[in-house]
């Protein structure tokens, strides 16, 4: 009997020092967001026919970058003369760059950028194809959209 309580005691004193699991799942969540802003919105094209400004961009997931004419080029206030324009858009950061006619801006113009880019800056250079002639305002009205997106490469 002795033998039997003996075994019985070491029987419980090994289940109290056994070892129990716990999975826990730890989840966390930050909404994307892209904010941008023009060092100068409205852009004065010079005598010789070009205009830059520089765009900051804090973005914390990749994105989606879209560009968009008004009018496919600077419209005559006066009348329907266009002159067309080129546009280059760089952003040294991610390694990216964009150069197309203002003609081809009447339709949505995109890429994706797969970096993350944080305080970063984005070049805009506009240069006219032919010289402005006639007297009077000239207009056009560039959009350019960035969103985040997750489905241009996600976080690496």
């Amino acid at each position: 009997m002795k033998k039997y309580l003996g075994y019985l005691l070491c029987c419980f004193a090994c289940n109290a020092y056994s070892n129990d699991e716990v999975a826990l799942t730890l989840v966390g969540y930050i909404s994307p967001k892209c904010e941008f802003t023009a060092e100068n919105k409205n852009l004065i094209i010079s005598s010789d026919g070009f205009a830059n400004t520089e765009l900051a961009i804090n973005c914390n997931s990749p994105m989606r970058v879209s560009m968009l004419s008004e009018n496919g080029g600077l419209r005559h206030q006066q009348g329907t003369h266009l002159n067309a324009y080129n546009v280059n858009l760089s952003i040294a950061d991610a390694n990216q760059s964009m150069s197309v006619s203002s003609q081809t801006l009447t339709v949505s113009q995109t890429f994706n950028v797969d970096k993350i880019l944080f305080n970063s800056v984005a070049k805009l250079q506009l240069e006219l194809v032919d010289p402005l002639i006639y007297a009077g305002n000239y207009q056009d009205v560039i959009r350019i959209e960035m969103t985040p997106s997750a489905v241009s490469g996600g976080v690496r």
